[in-house]
């Protein structure tokens, strides 16, 4: 706030420090060398130009008056060039050479009003508008010299057209006035169209009005019995009402309005183009809207499906997860077996090793036998004794080979292919015999009618097959391949005969004789039939998986098997050749050969029961630990099937729970939003109605701005601020008030009175008389009216 003033200050200083600079060279000009300073008095002066027109607007006269305040001033000098200069005032006489009137007065008689006629038509040919008239009597074209006294309707038609000479000021501030007076007594009608009529006293005035710049063609119509025209009188002034200053800075502001009313258009077609052209993607997108609706309405429809897909996957998860649950007992089962088998072995190690020292005190016994005979009885209690022994571990080895194979086959309950062929199979038997009610003869046809044998043959085979004769069956078919046929249907004939009640899997159960292999059989057949490939093939994968582990353990429960039925097979030799030794006890010479039969056995018998020992200790961590995790696979995925079991259930529950208010609450939003964007969109549509009613605005401002300046008038084109121009010169200066004031010839029947003035004013021949001739009329019919 301080330093703005200092700013300030500071330009001014050195503004006046320049202009210091600039006048010290100027000083040193010589005093005689300046221009003389004066008073700054002048005069100052009114201008009016007066015209009279013949009866068509050609012109017959014209003088330029100029009023001047002369202040004081004792020499008046004016530009323009006259035909003839007349001092209205005194008898100061003017000096008028190349344009240039002068008037040099009496400093002791000056005037202090000064007027002088100047007579010229050339301000005429500058005017701003030409004036033509033609005249119709009855609508036919007539002379105006014609028209004085007749009885009709004369048609006075004015033609006001811009010139297009005139200067720039008269052009855009000159307005045009033209008024008639019509005696109300002396006509029968009066039409004006576009003019303002009004009646003062018994006198209709009729008043036209022009804009700077515009064309206008007036025809006034009067009807009378005796037609007489007083004339037209036209006033042509510049517009300085202050009121027209608006127009004036409108017009000012004509350029900047127009850039701008430019940019506000351009910017509407813009946004309206853009508001149109959203239009097609917001019914795209409500369209989408809508498929995306019908999408809804599909899944909503088809949630039952749904729900029935996911209670069936349900069912099959529970049936594999059945499936796996006895696994876990049969591998316990086998574990048991294996440990049971590895203390029967240990059993069976620990026996043979006390057979060694048995075997020791009969290697001695018979070699003393050899020499002495007496010791017989010795060796034959030594003989049994053994024979014993060999019993009791020929009994452990028999147990050990039961349990090997006990364990194995519990091990391989599992299924595989093979098992869903062997129920698909069986299935497809017990769907026949169901079908036949038991009949076997219809039952034995329909088999043979699907392995593609003729009726006639396919008939003769059931009956012989029903009849159980095999003789019959072979005669019928000596390959063999019927009575084959006949071995393997008959039992499950014979079986489904025993089944009751007659369900699948009471069918899979006398067929089998194990009711839970059964039970897996028909769970394994509900999978099968619902065509749930996928739940099936994970079974058979899982199973098969399981099989691969089961067989690793068959193969090693196998070798012990092997081992230990070896063993005790030479142990029911040695056993048997024991008794034999017994028998021939009484026969001291073949004791030698006997002993060394059972020495060289028993060493055997130890080796293979060493053997098996080993083979036991090598294969049983092996096979417990793949039992184990047998065990564990089973359970896990039994258990993991049946969290994802819960998992279905609660999605499924949550669905119904949640699924009415969802579907309706989306059906909602997605119908709403569509009814929005196509609300939006019609909307939006309407903006090219927009955009062609701007258009239309756009046209009508645009039309209506040109035609207020130039191609009509030029009304935005006025500047009432603006200083008026001389009509004779632009040397003069700027006068105070400039005005054209024409009257036309006058039409009407000459009398004698009017011939004697007319005479009287010829004769004295001034403006002013001429110019009280031309008003006379008019001034007489004006005040007439308040007498």
């Amino acid at each position: 706030m301080v330093q703005k003033p200092r700013f300030r200050a500071s330009r001014i200083t050195r503004a006046f420090a320049l202009l210091l600079a600039a006048a010290v060279p100027m000083s040193v000009v010589p005093v005689w060398a300046a221009e003389p300073i004066g008073n700054g008095v002048t005069p100052t002066y009114d201008e009016a130009y007066y015209a009279t027109l013949d009866y068509y607007g050609n012109l017959t006269e014209g003088s330029v008056v100029k009023s001047y305040a002369l202040n004081g001033v004792t020499t008046l000098t004016d530009y323009g060039v006259y035909d003839e200069v007349v001092n209205l005032t005194d008898g100061t006489l003017p000096t008028s050479r190349d344009g240039v009137t002068t008037f040099q007065f009496d400093e002791s008689n000056t005037p202090s009003h000064f007027y002088f006629e100047g007579k010229t038509t050339a301000p005429f040919t500058a005017l701003p508008w030409t004036i033509s008239m033609s005249y119709l009597l009855n609508g036919v074209p007539t002379k105006a010299e014609d028209l004085a006294g007749k009885t009709g309707v004369v048609d006075i038609n004015l033609d006001i057209v811009p010139n297009e000479a005139a200067s720039d000021y008269a052009k855009n501030n000159y307005t045009l006035e033209a008024m008639a007076l019509f005696n109300q007594d002396d006509i029968l009608s009066l039409k004006a169209d576009g003019a303002q009529v009004q009646l003062v006293g018994n006198l209709r005035m009729v008043l036209f009005l022009a804009l700077p710049g515009e064309e206008q063609h007036f025809t006034i119509e009067v009807g009378a019995e005796d037609f007489s025209f007083g004339g037209m009188t036209f006033l042509m002034v510049p517009a300085t009402l202050a009121q027209l200053d608006q127009i004036a800075d409108l017009s000012s502001r004509k350029d900047e309005l127009e850039d701008d009313y430019e940019k506000l258009n351009k910017s509407l077609d813009t946004t309206l183009d853009a508001l149109s052209n959203m239009t097609g993607s917001l019914y795209a997108s409500a369209s989408g809207l809508d498929q995306l609706n019908k999408a809804r309405g599909i899944i909503s429809a088809g949630k039952g499906t749904i729900y029935d897909g996911i209670d069936t996957s349900k069912m099959d998860f529970e049936n594999i997860a059945a499936l796996l649950d006895p696994m876990a007992e049969q591998v316990q089962a086998a574990s048991q077996t294996l440990t049971n088998s590895k203390a029967t072995l240990k059993t069976l190690v620990n026996t043979a090793v006390s057979m060694k020292t048995e075997l020791a005190d009969l290697e001695n016994d018979l070699k003393n036998l050899e020499h002495n005979a007496d010791n017989a009885q010795e060796v034959m209690w030594r003989l049994r004794l053994l024979q014993g022994s060999l019993k009791s571990l020929q009994t452990a080895l028999l147990d050990i080979n039961t349990d090997s194979s006990g364990g194995q086959g519990s091990s391989q309950s599992g299924l595989n292919q093979d098992t869903l062929n062997t129920v698909v199979s069986l299935h497809n038997t017990y769907d026949g015999l169901t079908a036949a009610g038991g009949n076997r003869t219809v039952f034995y046809k329909g088999f043979f009618v699907n392995q593609g044998y003729p009726d006639t043959q396919a008939t003769g085979m059931a009956n012989a097959c029903a009849s159980g004769n095999r003789d019959l069956i072979y005669s019928i078919d000596s390959s063999g391949k019927l009575l084959a046929a006949y071995d393997k249907l008959n039992p499950l004939c014979t079986a489904y005969d025993n089944t009751s009640p007659k369900t699948f899997q009471q069918f899979c159960t006398v067929v089998t004789g194990n009711a839970e292999k059964a039970a897996l059989m028909n769970n394994l057949w509900e999978v099968y039939t619902r065509g749930d490939k996928a739940a099936l093939e994970l079974i058979l994968a899982a199973m098969g998986g399981l099989n691969d582990t089961v067989s690793s353990a068959g193969d090693s429960m196998s070798s012990v098997a092997t081992s230990t039925a070896n063993l005790a097979g030479g142990l029911a030799r040695v056993c048997d050749e024991m008794g034999s030794l017994a028998n021939v006890m009484g026969d001291v010479s073949g004791i030698a050969g006997v002993s060394q039969k059972v020495t060289k056995k028993a060493s055997q018998l130890l080796d293979d029961v060493q053997n098996l020992h080993n083979a036991v200790d090598a294969y049983e961590p092996k096979l417990q630990e793949t039992l184990k995790t047998l065990e564990d696979l089973s359970v896990t995925a039994a258990g993991s099937i049946r969290n994802a079991e819960k998992l279905i259930t609660d999605t499924e529950n949550l669905a119904k729970t949640s699924g009415v208010q969802l579907d309706a609450g989306t059906k909602q939003t997605l119908e709403g939003l569509a009814s929005a964007l196509r609300r939006t969109a019609a909307a939006l549509a309407t903006s090219k109605d927009i955009k062609d009613t701007k258009s239309n605005l756009d046209s009508i401002i645009t039309d209506t701005w040109h035609e207020h300046t130039g191609d009509v008038d030029n009304l935005l084109n006025m500047d009432s601020t603006a200083s008026p121009v001389s009509l004779t010169s632009l040397q003069n200066p700027t006068p105070q008030s400039v005005q054209v004031l024409i009257r036309s010839q006058e039409i009407k029947v000459p009398d004698e009175e009017d011939t004697e003035t007319a005479a009287v004013a010829a004769d004295k021949g001034t403006f002013w008389s001429r110019v009280g001739q031309m008003f006379k009329d008019l001034w007489s019919a004006i005040t007439g009216i308040f007498h």
